[in-house]
């Protein structure tokens, strides 16, 4: 398997782990605010839940801008690639 085969892997595998979390995360506020409107909880934990899932979802928008790029990009570009990646799927193998 190439660098580039292996670094789209790891970004799929990435995204889609970062996906079941947001897919989570929106049906623990959708669970919250059911609970919030019998219960009249405060504000904060909403506003908690949507920000760390709105931080998910930007996370995901990055990482699939930067996979596109990967999967369009020759293999002479896919070194430059990987140190943009590793916030991503980490600083993986030196081949």
């Amino acid at each position: 398997m190439s660098l580039k085969d292996e670094l789209i892997r790891k970004t799929e595998a990435q995204l889609e782990e970062w996906e079941k979390q947001a897919d989570s995360l929106k049906a623990n506020a959708k669970a919250k605010e059911a609970e919030a409107e019998n219960e009249k909880a405060s504000a904060d934990i909403q506003q908690s839940a949507s920000d760390t899932l709105r931080s998910i979802e930007d996370k995901i928008s990055d990482g699939r801008k930067k996979l596109n790029e990967l999967k369009q990009s020759g293999e002479d570009n896919v070194d430059s690639l990987r140190e943009q990646l590793s916030d991503l799927i980490g600083p993986g193998d030196k081949r």
